[in-house]
């Protein structure tokens, strides 16, 4: 799967749709002759394929990060179990454990400190040992451990204790209360973490460079890894001892291909069974009698980080501006049609924690350019705005793999331009934007002025990594001492109504206070061949149920 947002490609015109297939396939003739790791090779005996819009850098998920395509999480997700998954209507399931934890089963304590994790006695890695409270325990001295570059730890630092119940029970308990910690910890989320094998891992120790983290031949997941040939491809055999029972599926051929546009060919050509489209790129495949498509509403929102340190901005009568200078109705029309609604808070709107009532300053030009001359940006004669002989410009960053990406940039370098805001488009890879800051990550070295971000939410409503002074994907540099502390009591609140209240507070300030422009919550729409029976993305992942897929 590749970026999310449209990552799939050009989205062309249906009275094209004739003409663009003949292209696409000559355009596959081409690739397939000249492309390297894009081959037309027989497809192997009752495979499934699809790609990655990057190649992975670690295939451990102690060192998975999200990125705008959930790369690493994907391939994780095939070979690895989490503790909660959540199924394609976002309710919760339990995978590895049990039972999940609750006030009402005793797992979880009065005070909301103590938890109680179950496991499923009946998983077993994949070379046949038994998955064990001894895995939780070595997994989480893993994540803890200061040799171990690990990405997000929210939550975890928060753990002061843990200890074995029985082989296959484990109780954590908290430095203060933490709701999410129940469908957080050792799931996916901003914090994704699956459990690892001890008796594999232990003589790695540490596992920053451990052999594992290119190989990680022993998972507890549907899916046992093959072979990583890196930039091209990676392959997966099922797993006989799978705790569900060996997958229908015997083989997955996962390739590299960050091309949005040769993506769509593949598809249409039958080398590949399901892919993230775009919704411009519909009318492309819509008669494929071949291909049928599943709409998901995601956890995702997409909006334009500002950086609140880069002056200007840290003006808020200037980030209001910006936002009032923004069609964004007019965007998710003519970008999306309609299918990514606009959205104003970070609260994917299926979350039981979205207030609808929320607002960003709306689109009006006549306010927007009231408050940049306001905050002392007048235009001159060519119609640009300046201050002191300085223009008022601002570097905007993107990332190629997302067709949607692409568009709205330059729809939205197009308006400011027209209310005399000078904005330069640079574009950088979704692995470089993401990276962490000392590896020269771009948003969290701060190096640019406005960005296009999609932000992937777990199954709890927990926003703080985005909106806490100091939260792991706060790119804006925002702090709000008022939303610091509303967020540091919803995290202690286990009553979901007070939450909620809370939330929607968060959410009114940080509509006040115009950190991030939001753009819309995308409803992703998956294209997959008939053949492909049982294939049912959540709001997360589409390889949460890969053990289910099968082909007809």
């Amino acid at each position: 799967m590749g970026a999310p947002f449209g990552a799939r490609g050009s989205g062309n015109r249906r009275k094209k749709r004739t003409s663009v297939r003949r292209d696409a396939l000559a355009a596959l003739f081409i690739l397939t002759a000249c492309a390297p790791g894009q081959s037309s090779a027989p497809r192997a005996p009752n495979s499934v394929r699809f790609d990655l819009a990057a190649d992975p850098a670690n295939l451990n998920p102690l060192f998975a990060h999200q990125d705008a395509a959930s790369v690493e999480l994907q391939v994780a997700r095939l070979a690895f179990e989490p503790f909660v998954d959540l199924d394609e209507h976002g309710q919760p399931r339990p995978a590895l454990l049990s039972v999940i934890p609750t006030r009402e089963n005793g797992g979880i304590s009065s005070d909301g400190r103590t938890i109680v994790y179950r496991l499923r006695p009946t998983v077993k890695w994949q070379d046949g040992r038994p998955v064990t409270s001894a895995d939780v325990l070595f997994t989480l001295h893993a994540i803890l451990d200061r040799r171990n570059p690990v990405r997000s730890l929210e939550g975890y630092e928060l753990i002061d204790r843990a200890e074995v119940l029985g082989p296959h029970v484990v109780r954590i308990h908290l430095q203060r209360r933490w709701a999410p910690a129940a469908l957080t910890l050792f799931s996916y989320g901003a914090s994704a973490q699956f459990v690892l094998p001890e008796h594999v891992l232990r003589a790695q120790e540490p596992l920053v460079n451990a052999p594992f983290n290119a190989s990680p031949t022993v998972g507890d997941g549907p899916y046992k890894f093959v072979d990583w040939r890196r930039g091209e491809k990676l392959r997966y055999e099922a797993n006989p001892l799978y705790w569900r029972g060996k997958p229908k599926t015997s083989a997955l051929d996962v390739r590299v291909i960050p091309d949005p546009s040769t993506n769509l060919t593949l598809l249409g050509a039958d080398e590949l069974d399901w892919n993230l489209i775009a919704p411009l790129q519909q009318a492309t495949l819509a008669t494929h009698r071949q291909i049928a498509f599943r709409y998901v509403p995601t956890a995702t929102v997409a909006g334009v980080a500002i950086n609140t340190a880069h002056p200007p901005l840290d003006d808020v009568r200037i980030r209001r501006a910006l936002a009032m200078s923004i069609d964004r109705d007019a965007i998710s029309r003519k970008i999306t049609l309609g299918k990514y609604p606009v959205t104003d808070s970070a609260q994917p709107q299926f979350s039981w924690a979205y207030d609808s009532s929320v607002r960003l300053p709306g689109y009006n030009t006549a306010k927007a350019d009231a408050l940049f001359d306001a905050a002392g940006w007048r235009r001159a004669a060519g119609g640009m705005r300046f201050q002191g002989g300085k223009p008022l410009e601002f570097t905007y960053v993107q990332f190629p793999e997302t067709a949607t990406g692409v568009r709205a940039a330059t729809m939205i370098q197009s308006e400011l331009r027209q209310r005399g805001v000078d904005v330069q488009i640079k574009s950088i890879s979704n692995a470089q934007l993401f990276l962490p800051s000392a590896r020269g990550g771009t948003l969290a070295s701060g190096a640019f002025d406005l960005a296009y971000v999609p932000w992937t939410f777990g199954g709890d409503p927990d926003d703080s990594a985005l909106l806490r002074c100091r939260g792991t994907q706060n790119y804006m540099r925002y702090c709000n001492p008022l939303v610091d502390r509303l967020e540091r009591r919803a995290l202690e609140s286990n009553d979901q109504m007070e939450r909620k209240r809370l939330y929607s507070q968060i959410a009114r300030q940080v509509a006040r206070d115009v950190p991030i422009i939001y753009l819309f919550n995308a409803r992703y729409i998956y294209a997959y061949r008939r053949s492909l029976a049982g294939f049912y993305p959540n709001a997360f992942l589409p390889t949460w149920n890969a053990s289910a897929w099968s082909l007809k």
